[in-house]
């Protein structure tokens, strides 16, 4: 019996649960899919309105996993993420109040409106999945995911993420508005629901953590691995790529790699593996020589430069 059906199963369930309430977004719900099999974190990027909030609380109530949403603002402090020591009269102690990052999902709304100081508060959640206070580390849930969100276009009174954070999202993925029939099923769906989320949950803990450790024994032939090492050291080898793809860049293109053969119910990977997911994995982590001042046009020529190096690397047979 192949074990690895258990993951399309839920990953098919949960994807008609999240459209019950939610239209089209198929690559950003798989994205996260991704995510949570991996245990990596999903940068969602997209204009104000086109739901990214509304996704991700709907993904997490149909998990059944806890949910906490931190709102980065200017004056937000690294405390309000991570948590603080706090005086006990009562036994004249200093005790941890845990933030709202000790969550299994974590939603960092408009992430690019805190400052870097509080953004580098992430970093080793985001990596070790703990928090040090004080010289004592605190151990975050599992699973653990941020789902962090931005808008690509307000420049006011916003922060760019710095390549080294950057280089901790698994994936970078884009919402675009939808077609005209799309939106106008959007419309259907609100008049008939509302604002509210109501979904079934389609997995329990012991589900997710059980997928979360078959995904991470999908088997990769070496010739994928070295496929995916070509692909990483051509983004350092074209003359319009100013920084390349780090190593981390290439394991994370491993895992996502793996998670996608898992949610085809698959348990090796294969090239086609490999190039659904490179661009959502590589495209945060190349910065461009002639970078265009507006980000969607910047976005398209990077997308342009991925699509040739996919083209360029000869995949395994």
């Amino acid at each position: 019996m192949n074990e690895y059906l258990f993951i399309k199963d839920i990953a098919e369930k949960l994807t008609s649960n999240i459209h019950e309430v939610i239209v089209g977004m198929d690559e950003a719900i798989r994205s996260l899919l991704i995510g949570l099999l991996v245990e990596g974190h999903i940068l969602i990027e997209g204009a104000p309105g086109t739901a990214k909030t509304y996704l991700a609380r709907v993904f997490s109530n149909s998990l059944g996993l806890e949910f906490k949403r931190v709102q980065f603002t200017a004056d937000l402090m690294p405390s309000d993420i991570t948590g603080s020591l706090v005086y006990n009269r009562v036994t004249g102690a200093l005790e941890f109040r845990r933030g709202p990052i000790f969550a299994n999902v974590v939603l960092a709304d408009e992430i690019n409106r805190a400052s870097p100081r509080s953004q580098s508060a992430l970093l080793e959640c985001m990596q070790e999945k703990q928090v040090t206070v004080e010289g004592v580390v605190y151990p975050l849930p599992r699973p653990f995911l941020i789902i962090a969100t931005q808008n690509p276009i307000e420049l006011e009174g916003t922060y760019p993420l710095p390549e080294a954070e950057l280089d901790r999202f698994l994936i970078r993925v884009f919402i675009d508005y939808l077609d005209s029939s799309s939106e106008l099923k959007i419309l259907e769906k609100k008049q008939l629901h509302g604002e509210k989320i109501e979904v079934e949950k389609v997995a329990d803990l012991k589900d997710i953590l059980r997928a979360i450790e078959l995904t991470r024994r999908v088997y990769a032939d070496k010739s994928i691995l070295e496929y995916i090492v070509k692909l990483g050291q051509q983004t350092r080898k074209r003359e319009e790529i100013l920084l390349g793809v780090s190593p981390r860049g290439q394991v994370s293109l491993l895992y996502a790699s793996k998670a996608a053969a898992a949610l085809e119910g698959k348990p090796y990977v294969t090239p086609d593996h490999v190039k659904s997911v490179v661009n959502l994995v590589f495209n945060h982590r190349i910065i461009l020589k002639s970078r265009s001042s507006n980000p969607i046009t910047l976005r398209r020529e990077t997308m342009e430069v991925l699509g040739e190096i996919i083209e360029e690397v000869e995949p395994p047979r």
